[in-house]
């Protein structure tokens, strides 16, 4: 997750108190990212090193001082380069499920049913949490993009679920982890021989196609 792009992209918006943010990502932006706020405002303490933002204190009343962050013209800079790098980029996909998944062997059959069954209710929750948040969005809007890819993927991974109970029902999981693991590894090292095969020049000079 991009913490730094979204901090810098909240601050282009406008000048915000740390409080804020935070508040501002807590209530409306949970779905995108599990910024938290220690974490929060490390970061902005690293940017504010940077030169990437400035603050300025203020204190209304008797209230604790409040710290107003504002980007600077290195801060937007540096906030339209990563923009330009995510939206092109391909992100590598690692869900912590398949730790677990690797290991479904080691628990009991009914256990693991069991426990994929509170996980698919959970989901089913969050689904329908977007979908709400997704109806009070315009189409063609930012946030109904980003709504609507969460929802796509919440909705796959519930339909992957669904999936493995059913296959779990008739059958117990394999205790294979090691071998399947040496097979993967096998099967990657035959494609990677395949692979320089091909680019061997012929005996005429040529490579073959």
């Amino acid at each position: 997750m991009d913490h730094t792009l979204l901090v810098l992209g909240l601050l282009k918006l406008q000048d915000m108190h740390g409080y804020q943010l935070s508040d501002l990502i807590d209530r409306r932006l949970k779905y995108l990212t599990d910024l938290k706020k220690p974490t929060l405002y490390h970061l902005l303490a690293k940017l504010e090193t940077a030169g990437a933002v400035t603050k300025s204190v203020s204190r209304e009343g008797n209230r604790p001082e409040r710290y107003t962050y504002r980007l600077t013209q290195g801060g937007a800079a540096q906030f339209e380069r990563l923009l330009r790098q995510n939206l092109q980029d391909t992100h590598a996909t690692f869900f912590d499920d398949d730790i677990g998944l690797l290991f479904l062997s080691e628990l009991p059959p009914a256990e693991a049913r069991q426990f994929l069954d509170q996980k698919r209710a959970a989901l089913g929750e969050r689904v329908a949490y977007v979908q709400r948040a997704l109806a009070q969005h315009s189409p063609d809007t930012p946030a109904y993009y980003t709504l609507r890819h969460h929802a796509l993927h919440l909705r796959t991974e519930c339909d992957w679920i669904d999936e493995l109970l059913g296959r779990l029902k008739k059958r117990a999981v394999r205790e294979d982890i090691l071998e399947c693991l040496a097979a993967t590894e096998e099967s990657a090292r035959r494609r990677n021989k395949e692979i320089v095969s091909t680019r061997r020049p012929s005996k005429h000079g040529s490579k073959i196609a």
